[in-house]
């Protein structure tokens, strides 16, 4: 499915990612911007990180116990190792503000941004896998990253810090809660 969405306009892309959500959400804006991104350069966007629409079953498999959770996630990309990256729609934010979370393939579990825009950050330090490298080290992908960076920072005039540090421990400050969600309405 990831070879389908190389090559096809960023609407399609968009479209795709989104017909996999069962509650007709939208992607926020700033996830948006990384499917225009990729229809009008091409991968990479940053390290292994690659949009997808096969997160949605992916995460089915995680919500035994509460196979209801799943729709509180909008799935919309993958790293090298399988790992799922998502929206969580949580404590009736808005869409532009809520965090982006990772399942990682071996069971890791990550809140990785506060918001979409604060993940385009992430994703402009070149991590090559976003959610399981040392966020203290600049990412080794740094310079393969400029394009996107460069993208990202002329439709969002924010100042990127030197490492991804700082995004992901005030996004586990705001929502410490994720890991234990995941695990009451995980396995039985």
């Amino acid at each position: 499915m990831l070879q389908a969405l190389r090559g096809n306009n960023f609407a399609m892309i968009k479209n795709d990612i989104e017909s996999t959500f069962y509650t007709g959400q939208v992607l926020p804006e700033p996830i948006s911007k990384v499917c225009e991104f990729l229809d009008e350069n091409g991968y990479p966007i940053s390290g292994c990180f690659e949009l997808s629409t096969i997160g949605v079953d992916d995460l089915k498999g995680w919500f035994k116990k509460t196979p209801s959770a799943v729709d509180t996630l909008l799935p919309f990309g993958r790293g090298a190792c399988g790992d799922v990256y998502a929206v969580w729609l949580v404590n009736n934010l808005e869409l532009e503000n809520s965090p982006i979370v990772m399942f990682g393939s071996e069971g890791t579990l990550g809140v990785l941004a506060r918001n979409a825009k604060e993940f385009c950050k992430l994703l402009c330090l070149g991590y090559s896998e976003l959610g399981l490298e040392d966020h203290s080290l600049v990412g080794d992908d740094f310079s393969e990253t400029k394009p996107f960076r460069d993208f990202i920072l002329g439709e969002y005039n924010f100042e990127l810090p030197q490492t991804g540090q700082k995004i992901i421990e005030e996004a586990n400050q705001a929502f410490p809660e994720f890991t234990k969600w995941v695990e009451d309405n995980a396995w039985e």
